[in-house]
């Protein structure tokens, strides 16, 4: 991981640990191509019994934004889920 990343996520973790009570539901966003093999293999990496999703395609359907809200357990939990969410070729996290 590139030293902006580690920084990036250490400053994350701060914030989380500063401006929200844990545990809490946390929501994660993202874009992606609009492709099912993408959608599929993001999707895989949540229990989706256990979440509350939303999907928006971009008004040219080029894009697909994902909005997901779990409930974790602490700022780790949620450091965790980005990095092996960042594995995925193109996708883009907010």
């Amino acid at each position: 991981m590139a030293d902006s990343s580690k920084k990036d996520y250490q400053k994350l973790k701060n914030d989380l640990e500063k401006y929200q009570n844990w545990p809490s539901e946390y929501i994660y966003k993202f874009i992606i191509v609009n492709e099912t093999k993408k959608k599929e293999e993001l999707l895989s990496k949540f229990d989706l019994n256990l979440c509350k999703l939303t999907l928006k395609e971009s008004s040219n359907k080029s894009y697909l934004s994902i909005t997901i809200v779990k409930f974790m357990k602490n700022p780790d939990e949620v450091i965790a889920k980005y990095l092996d969410i960042s594995k995925i070729d193109g996708i883009i996290s907010l």
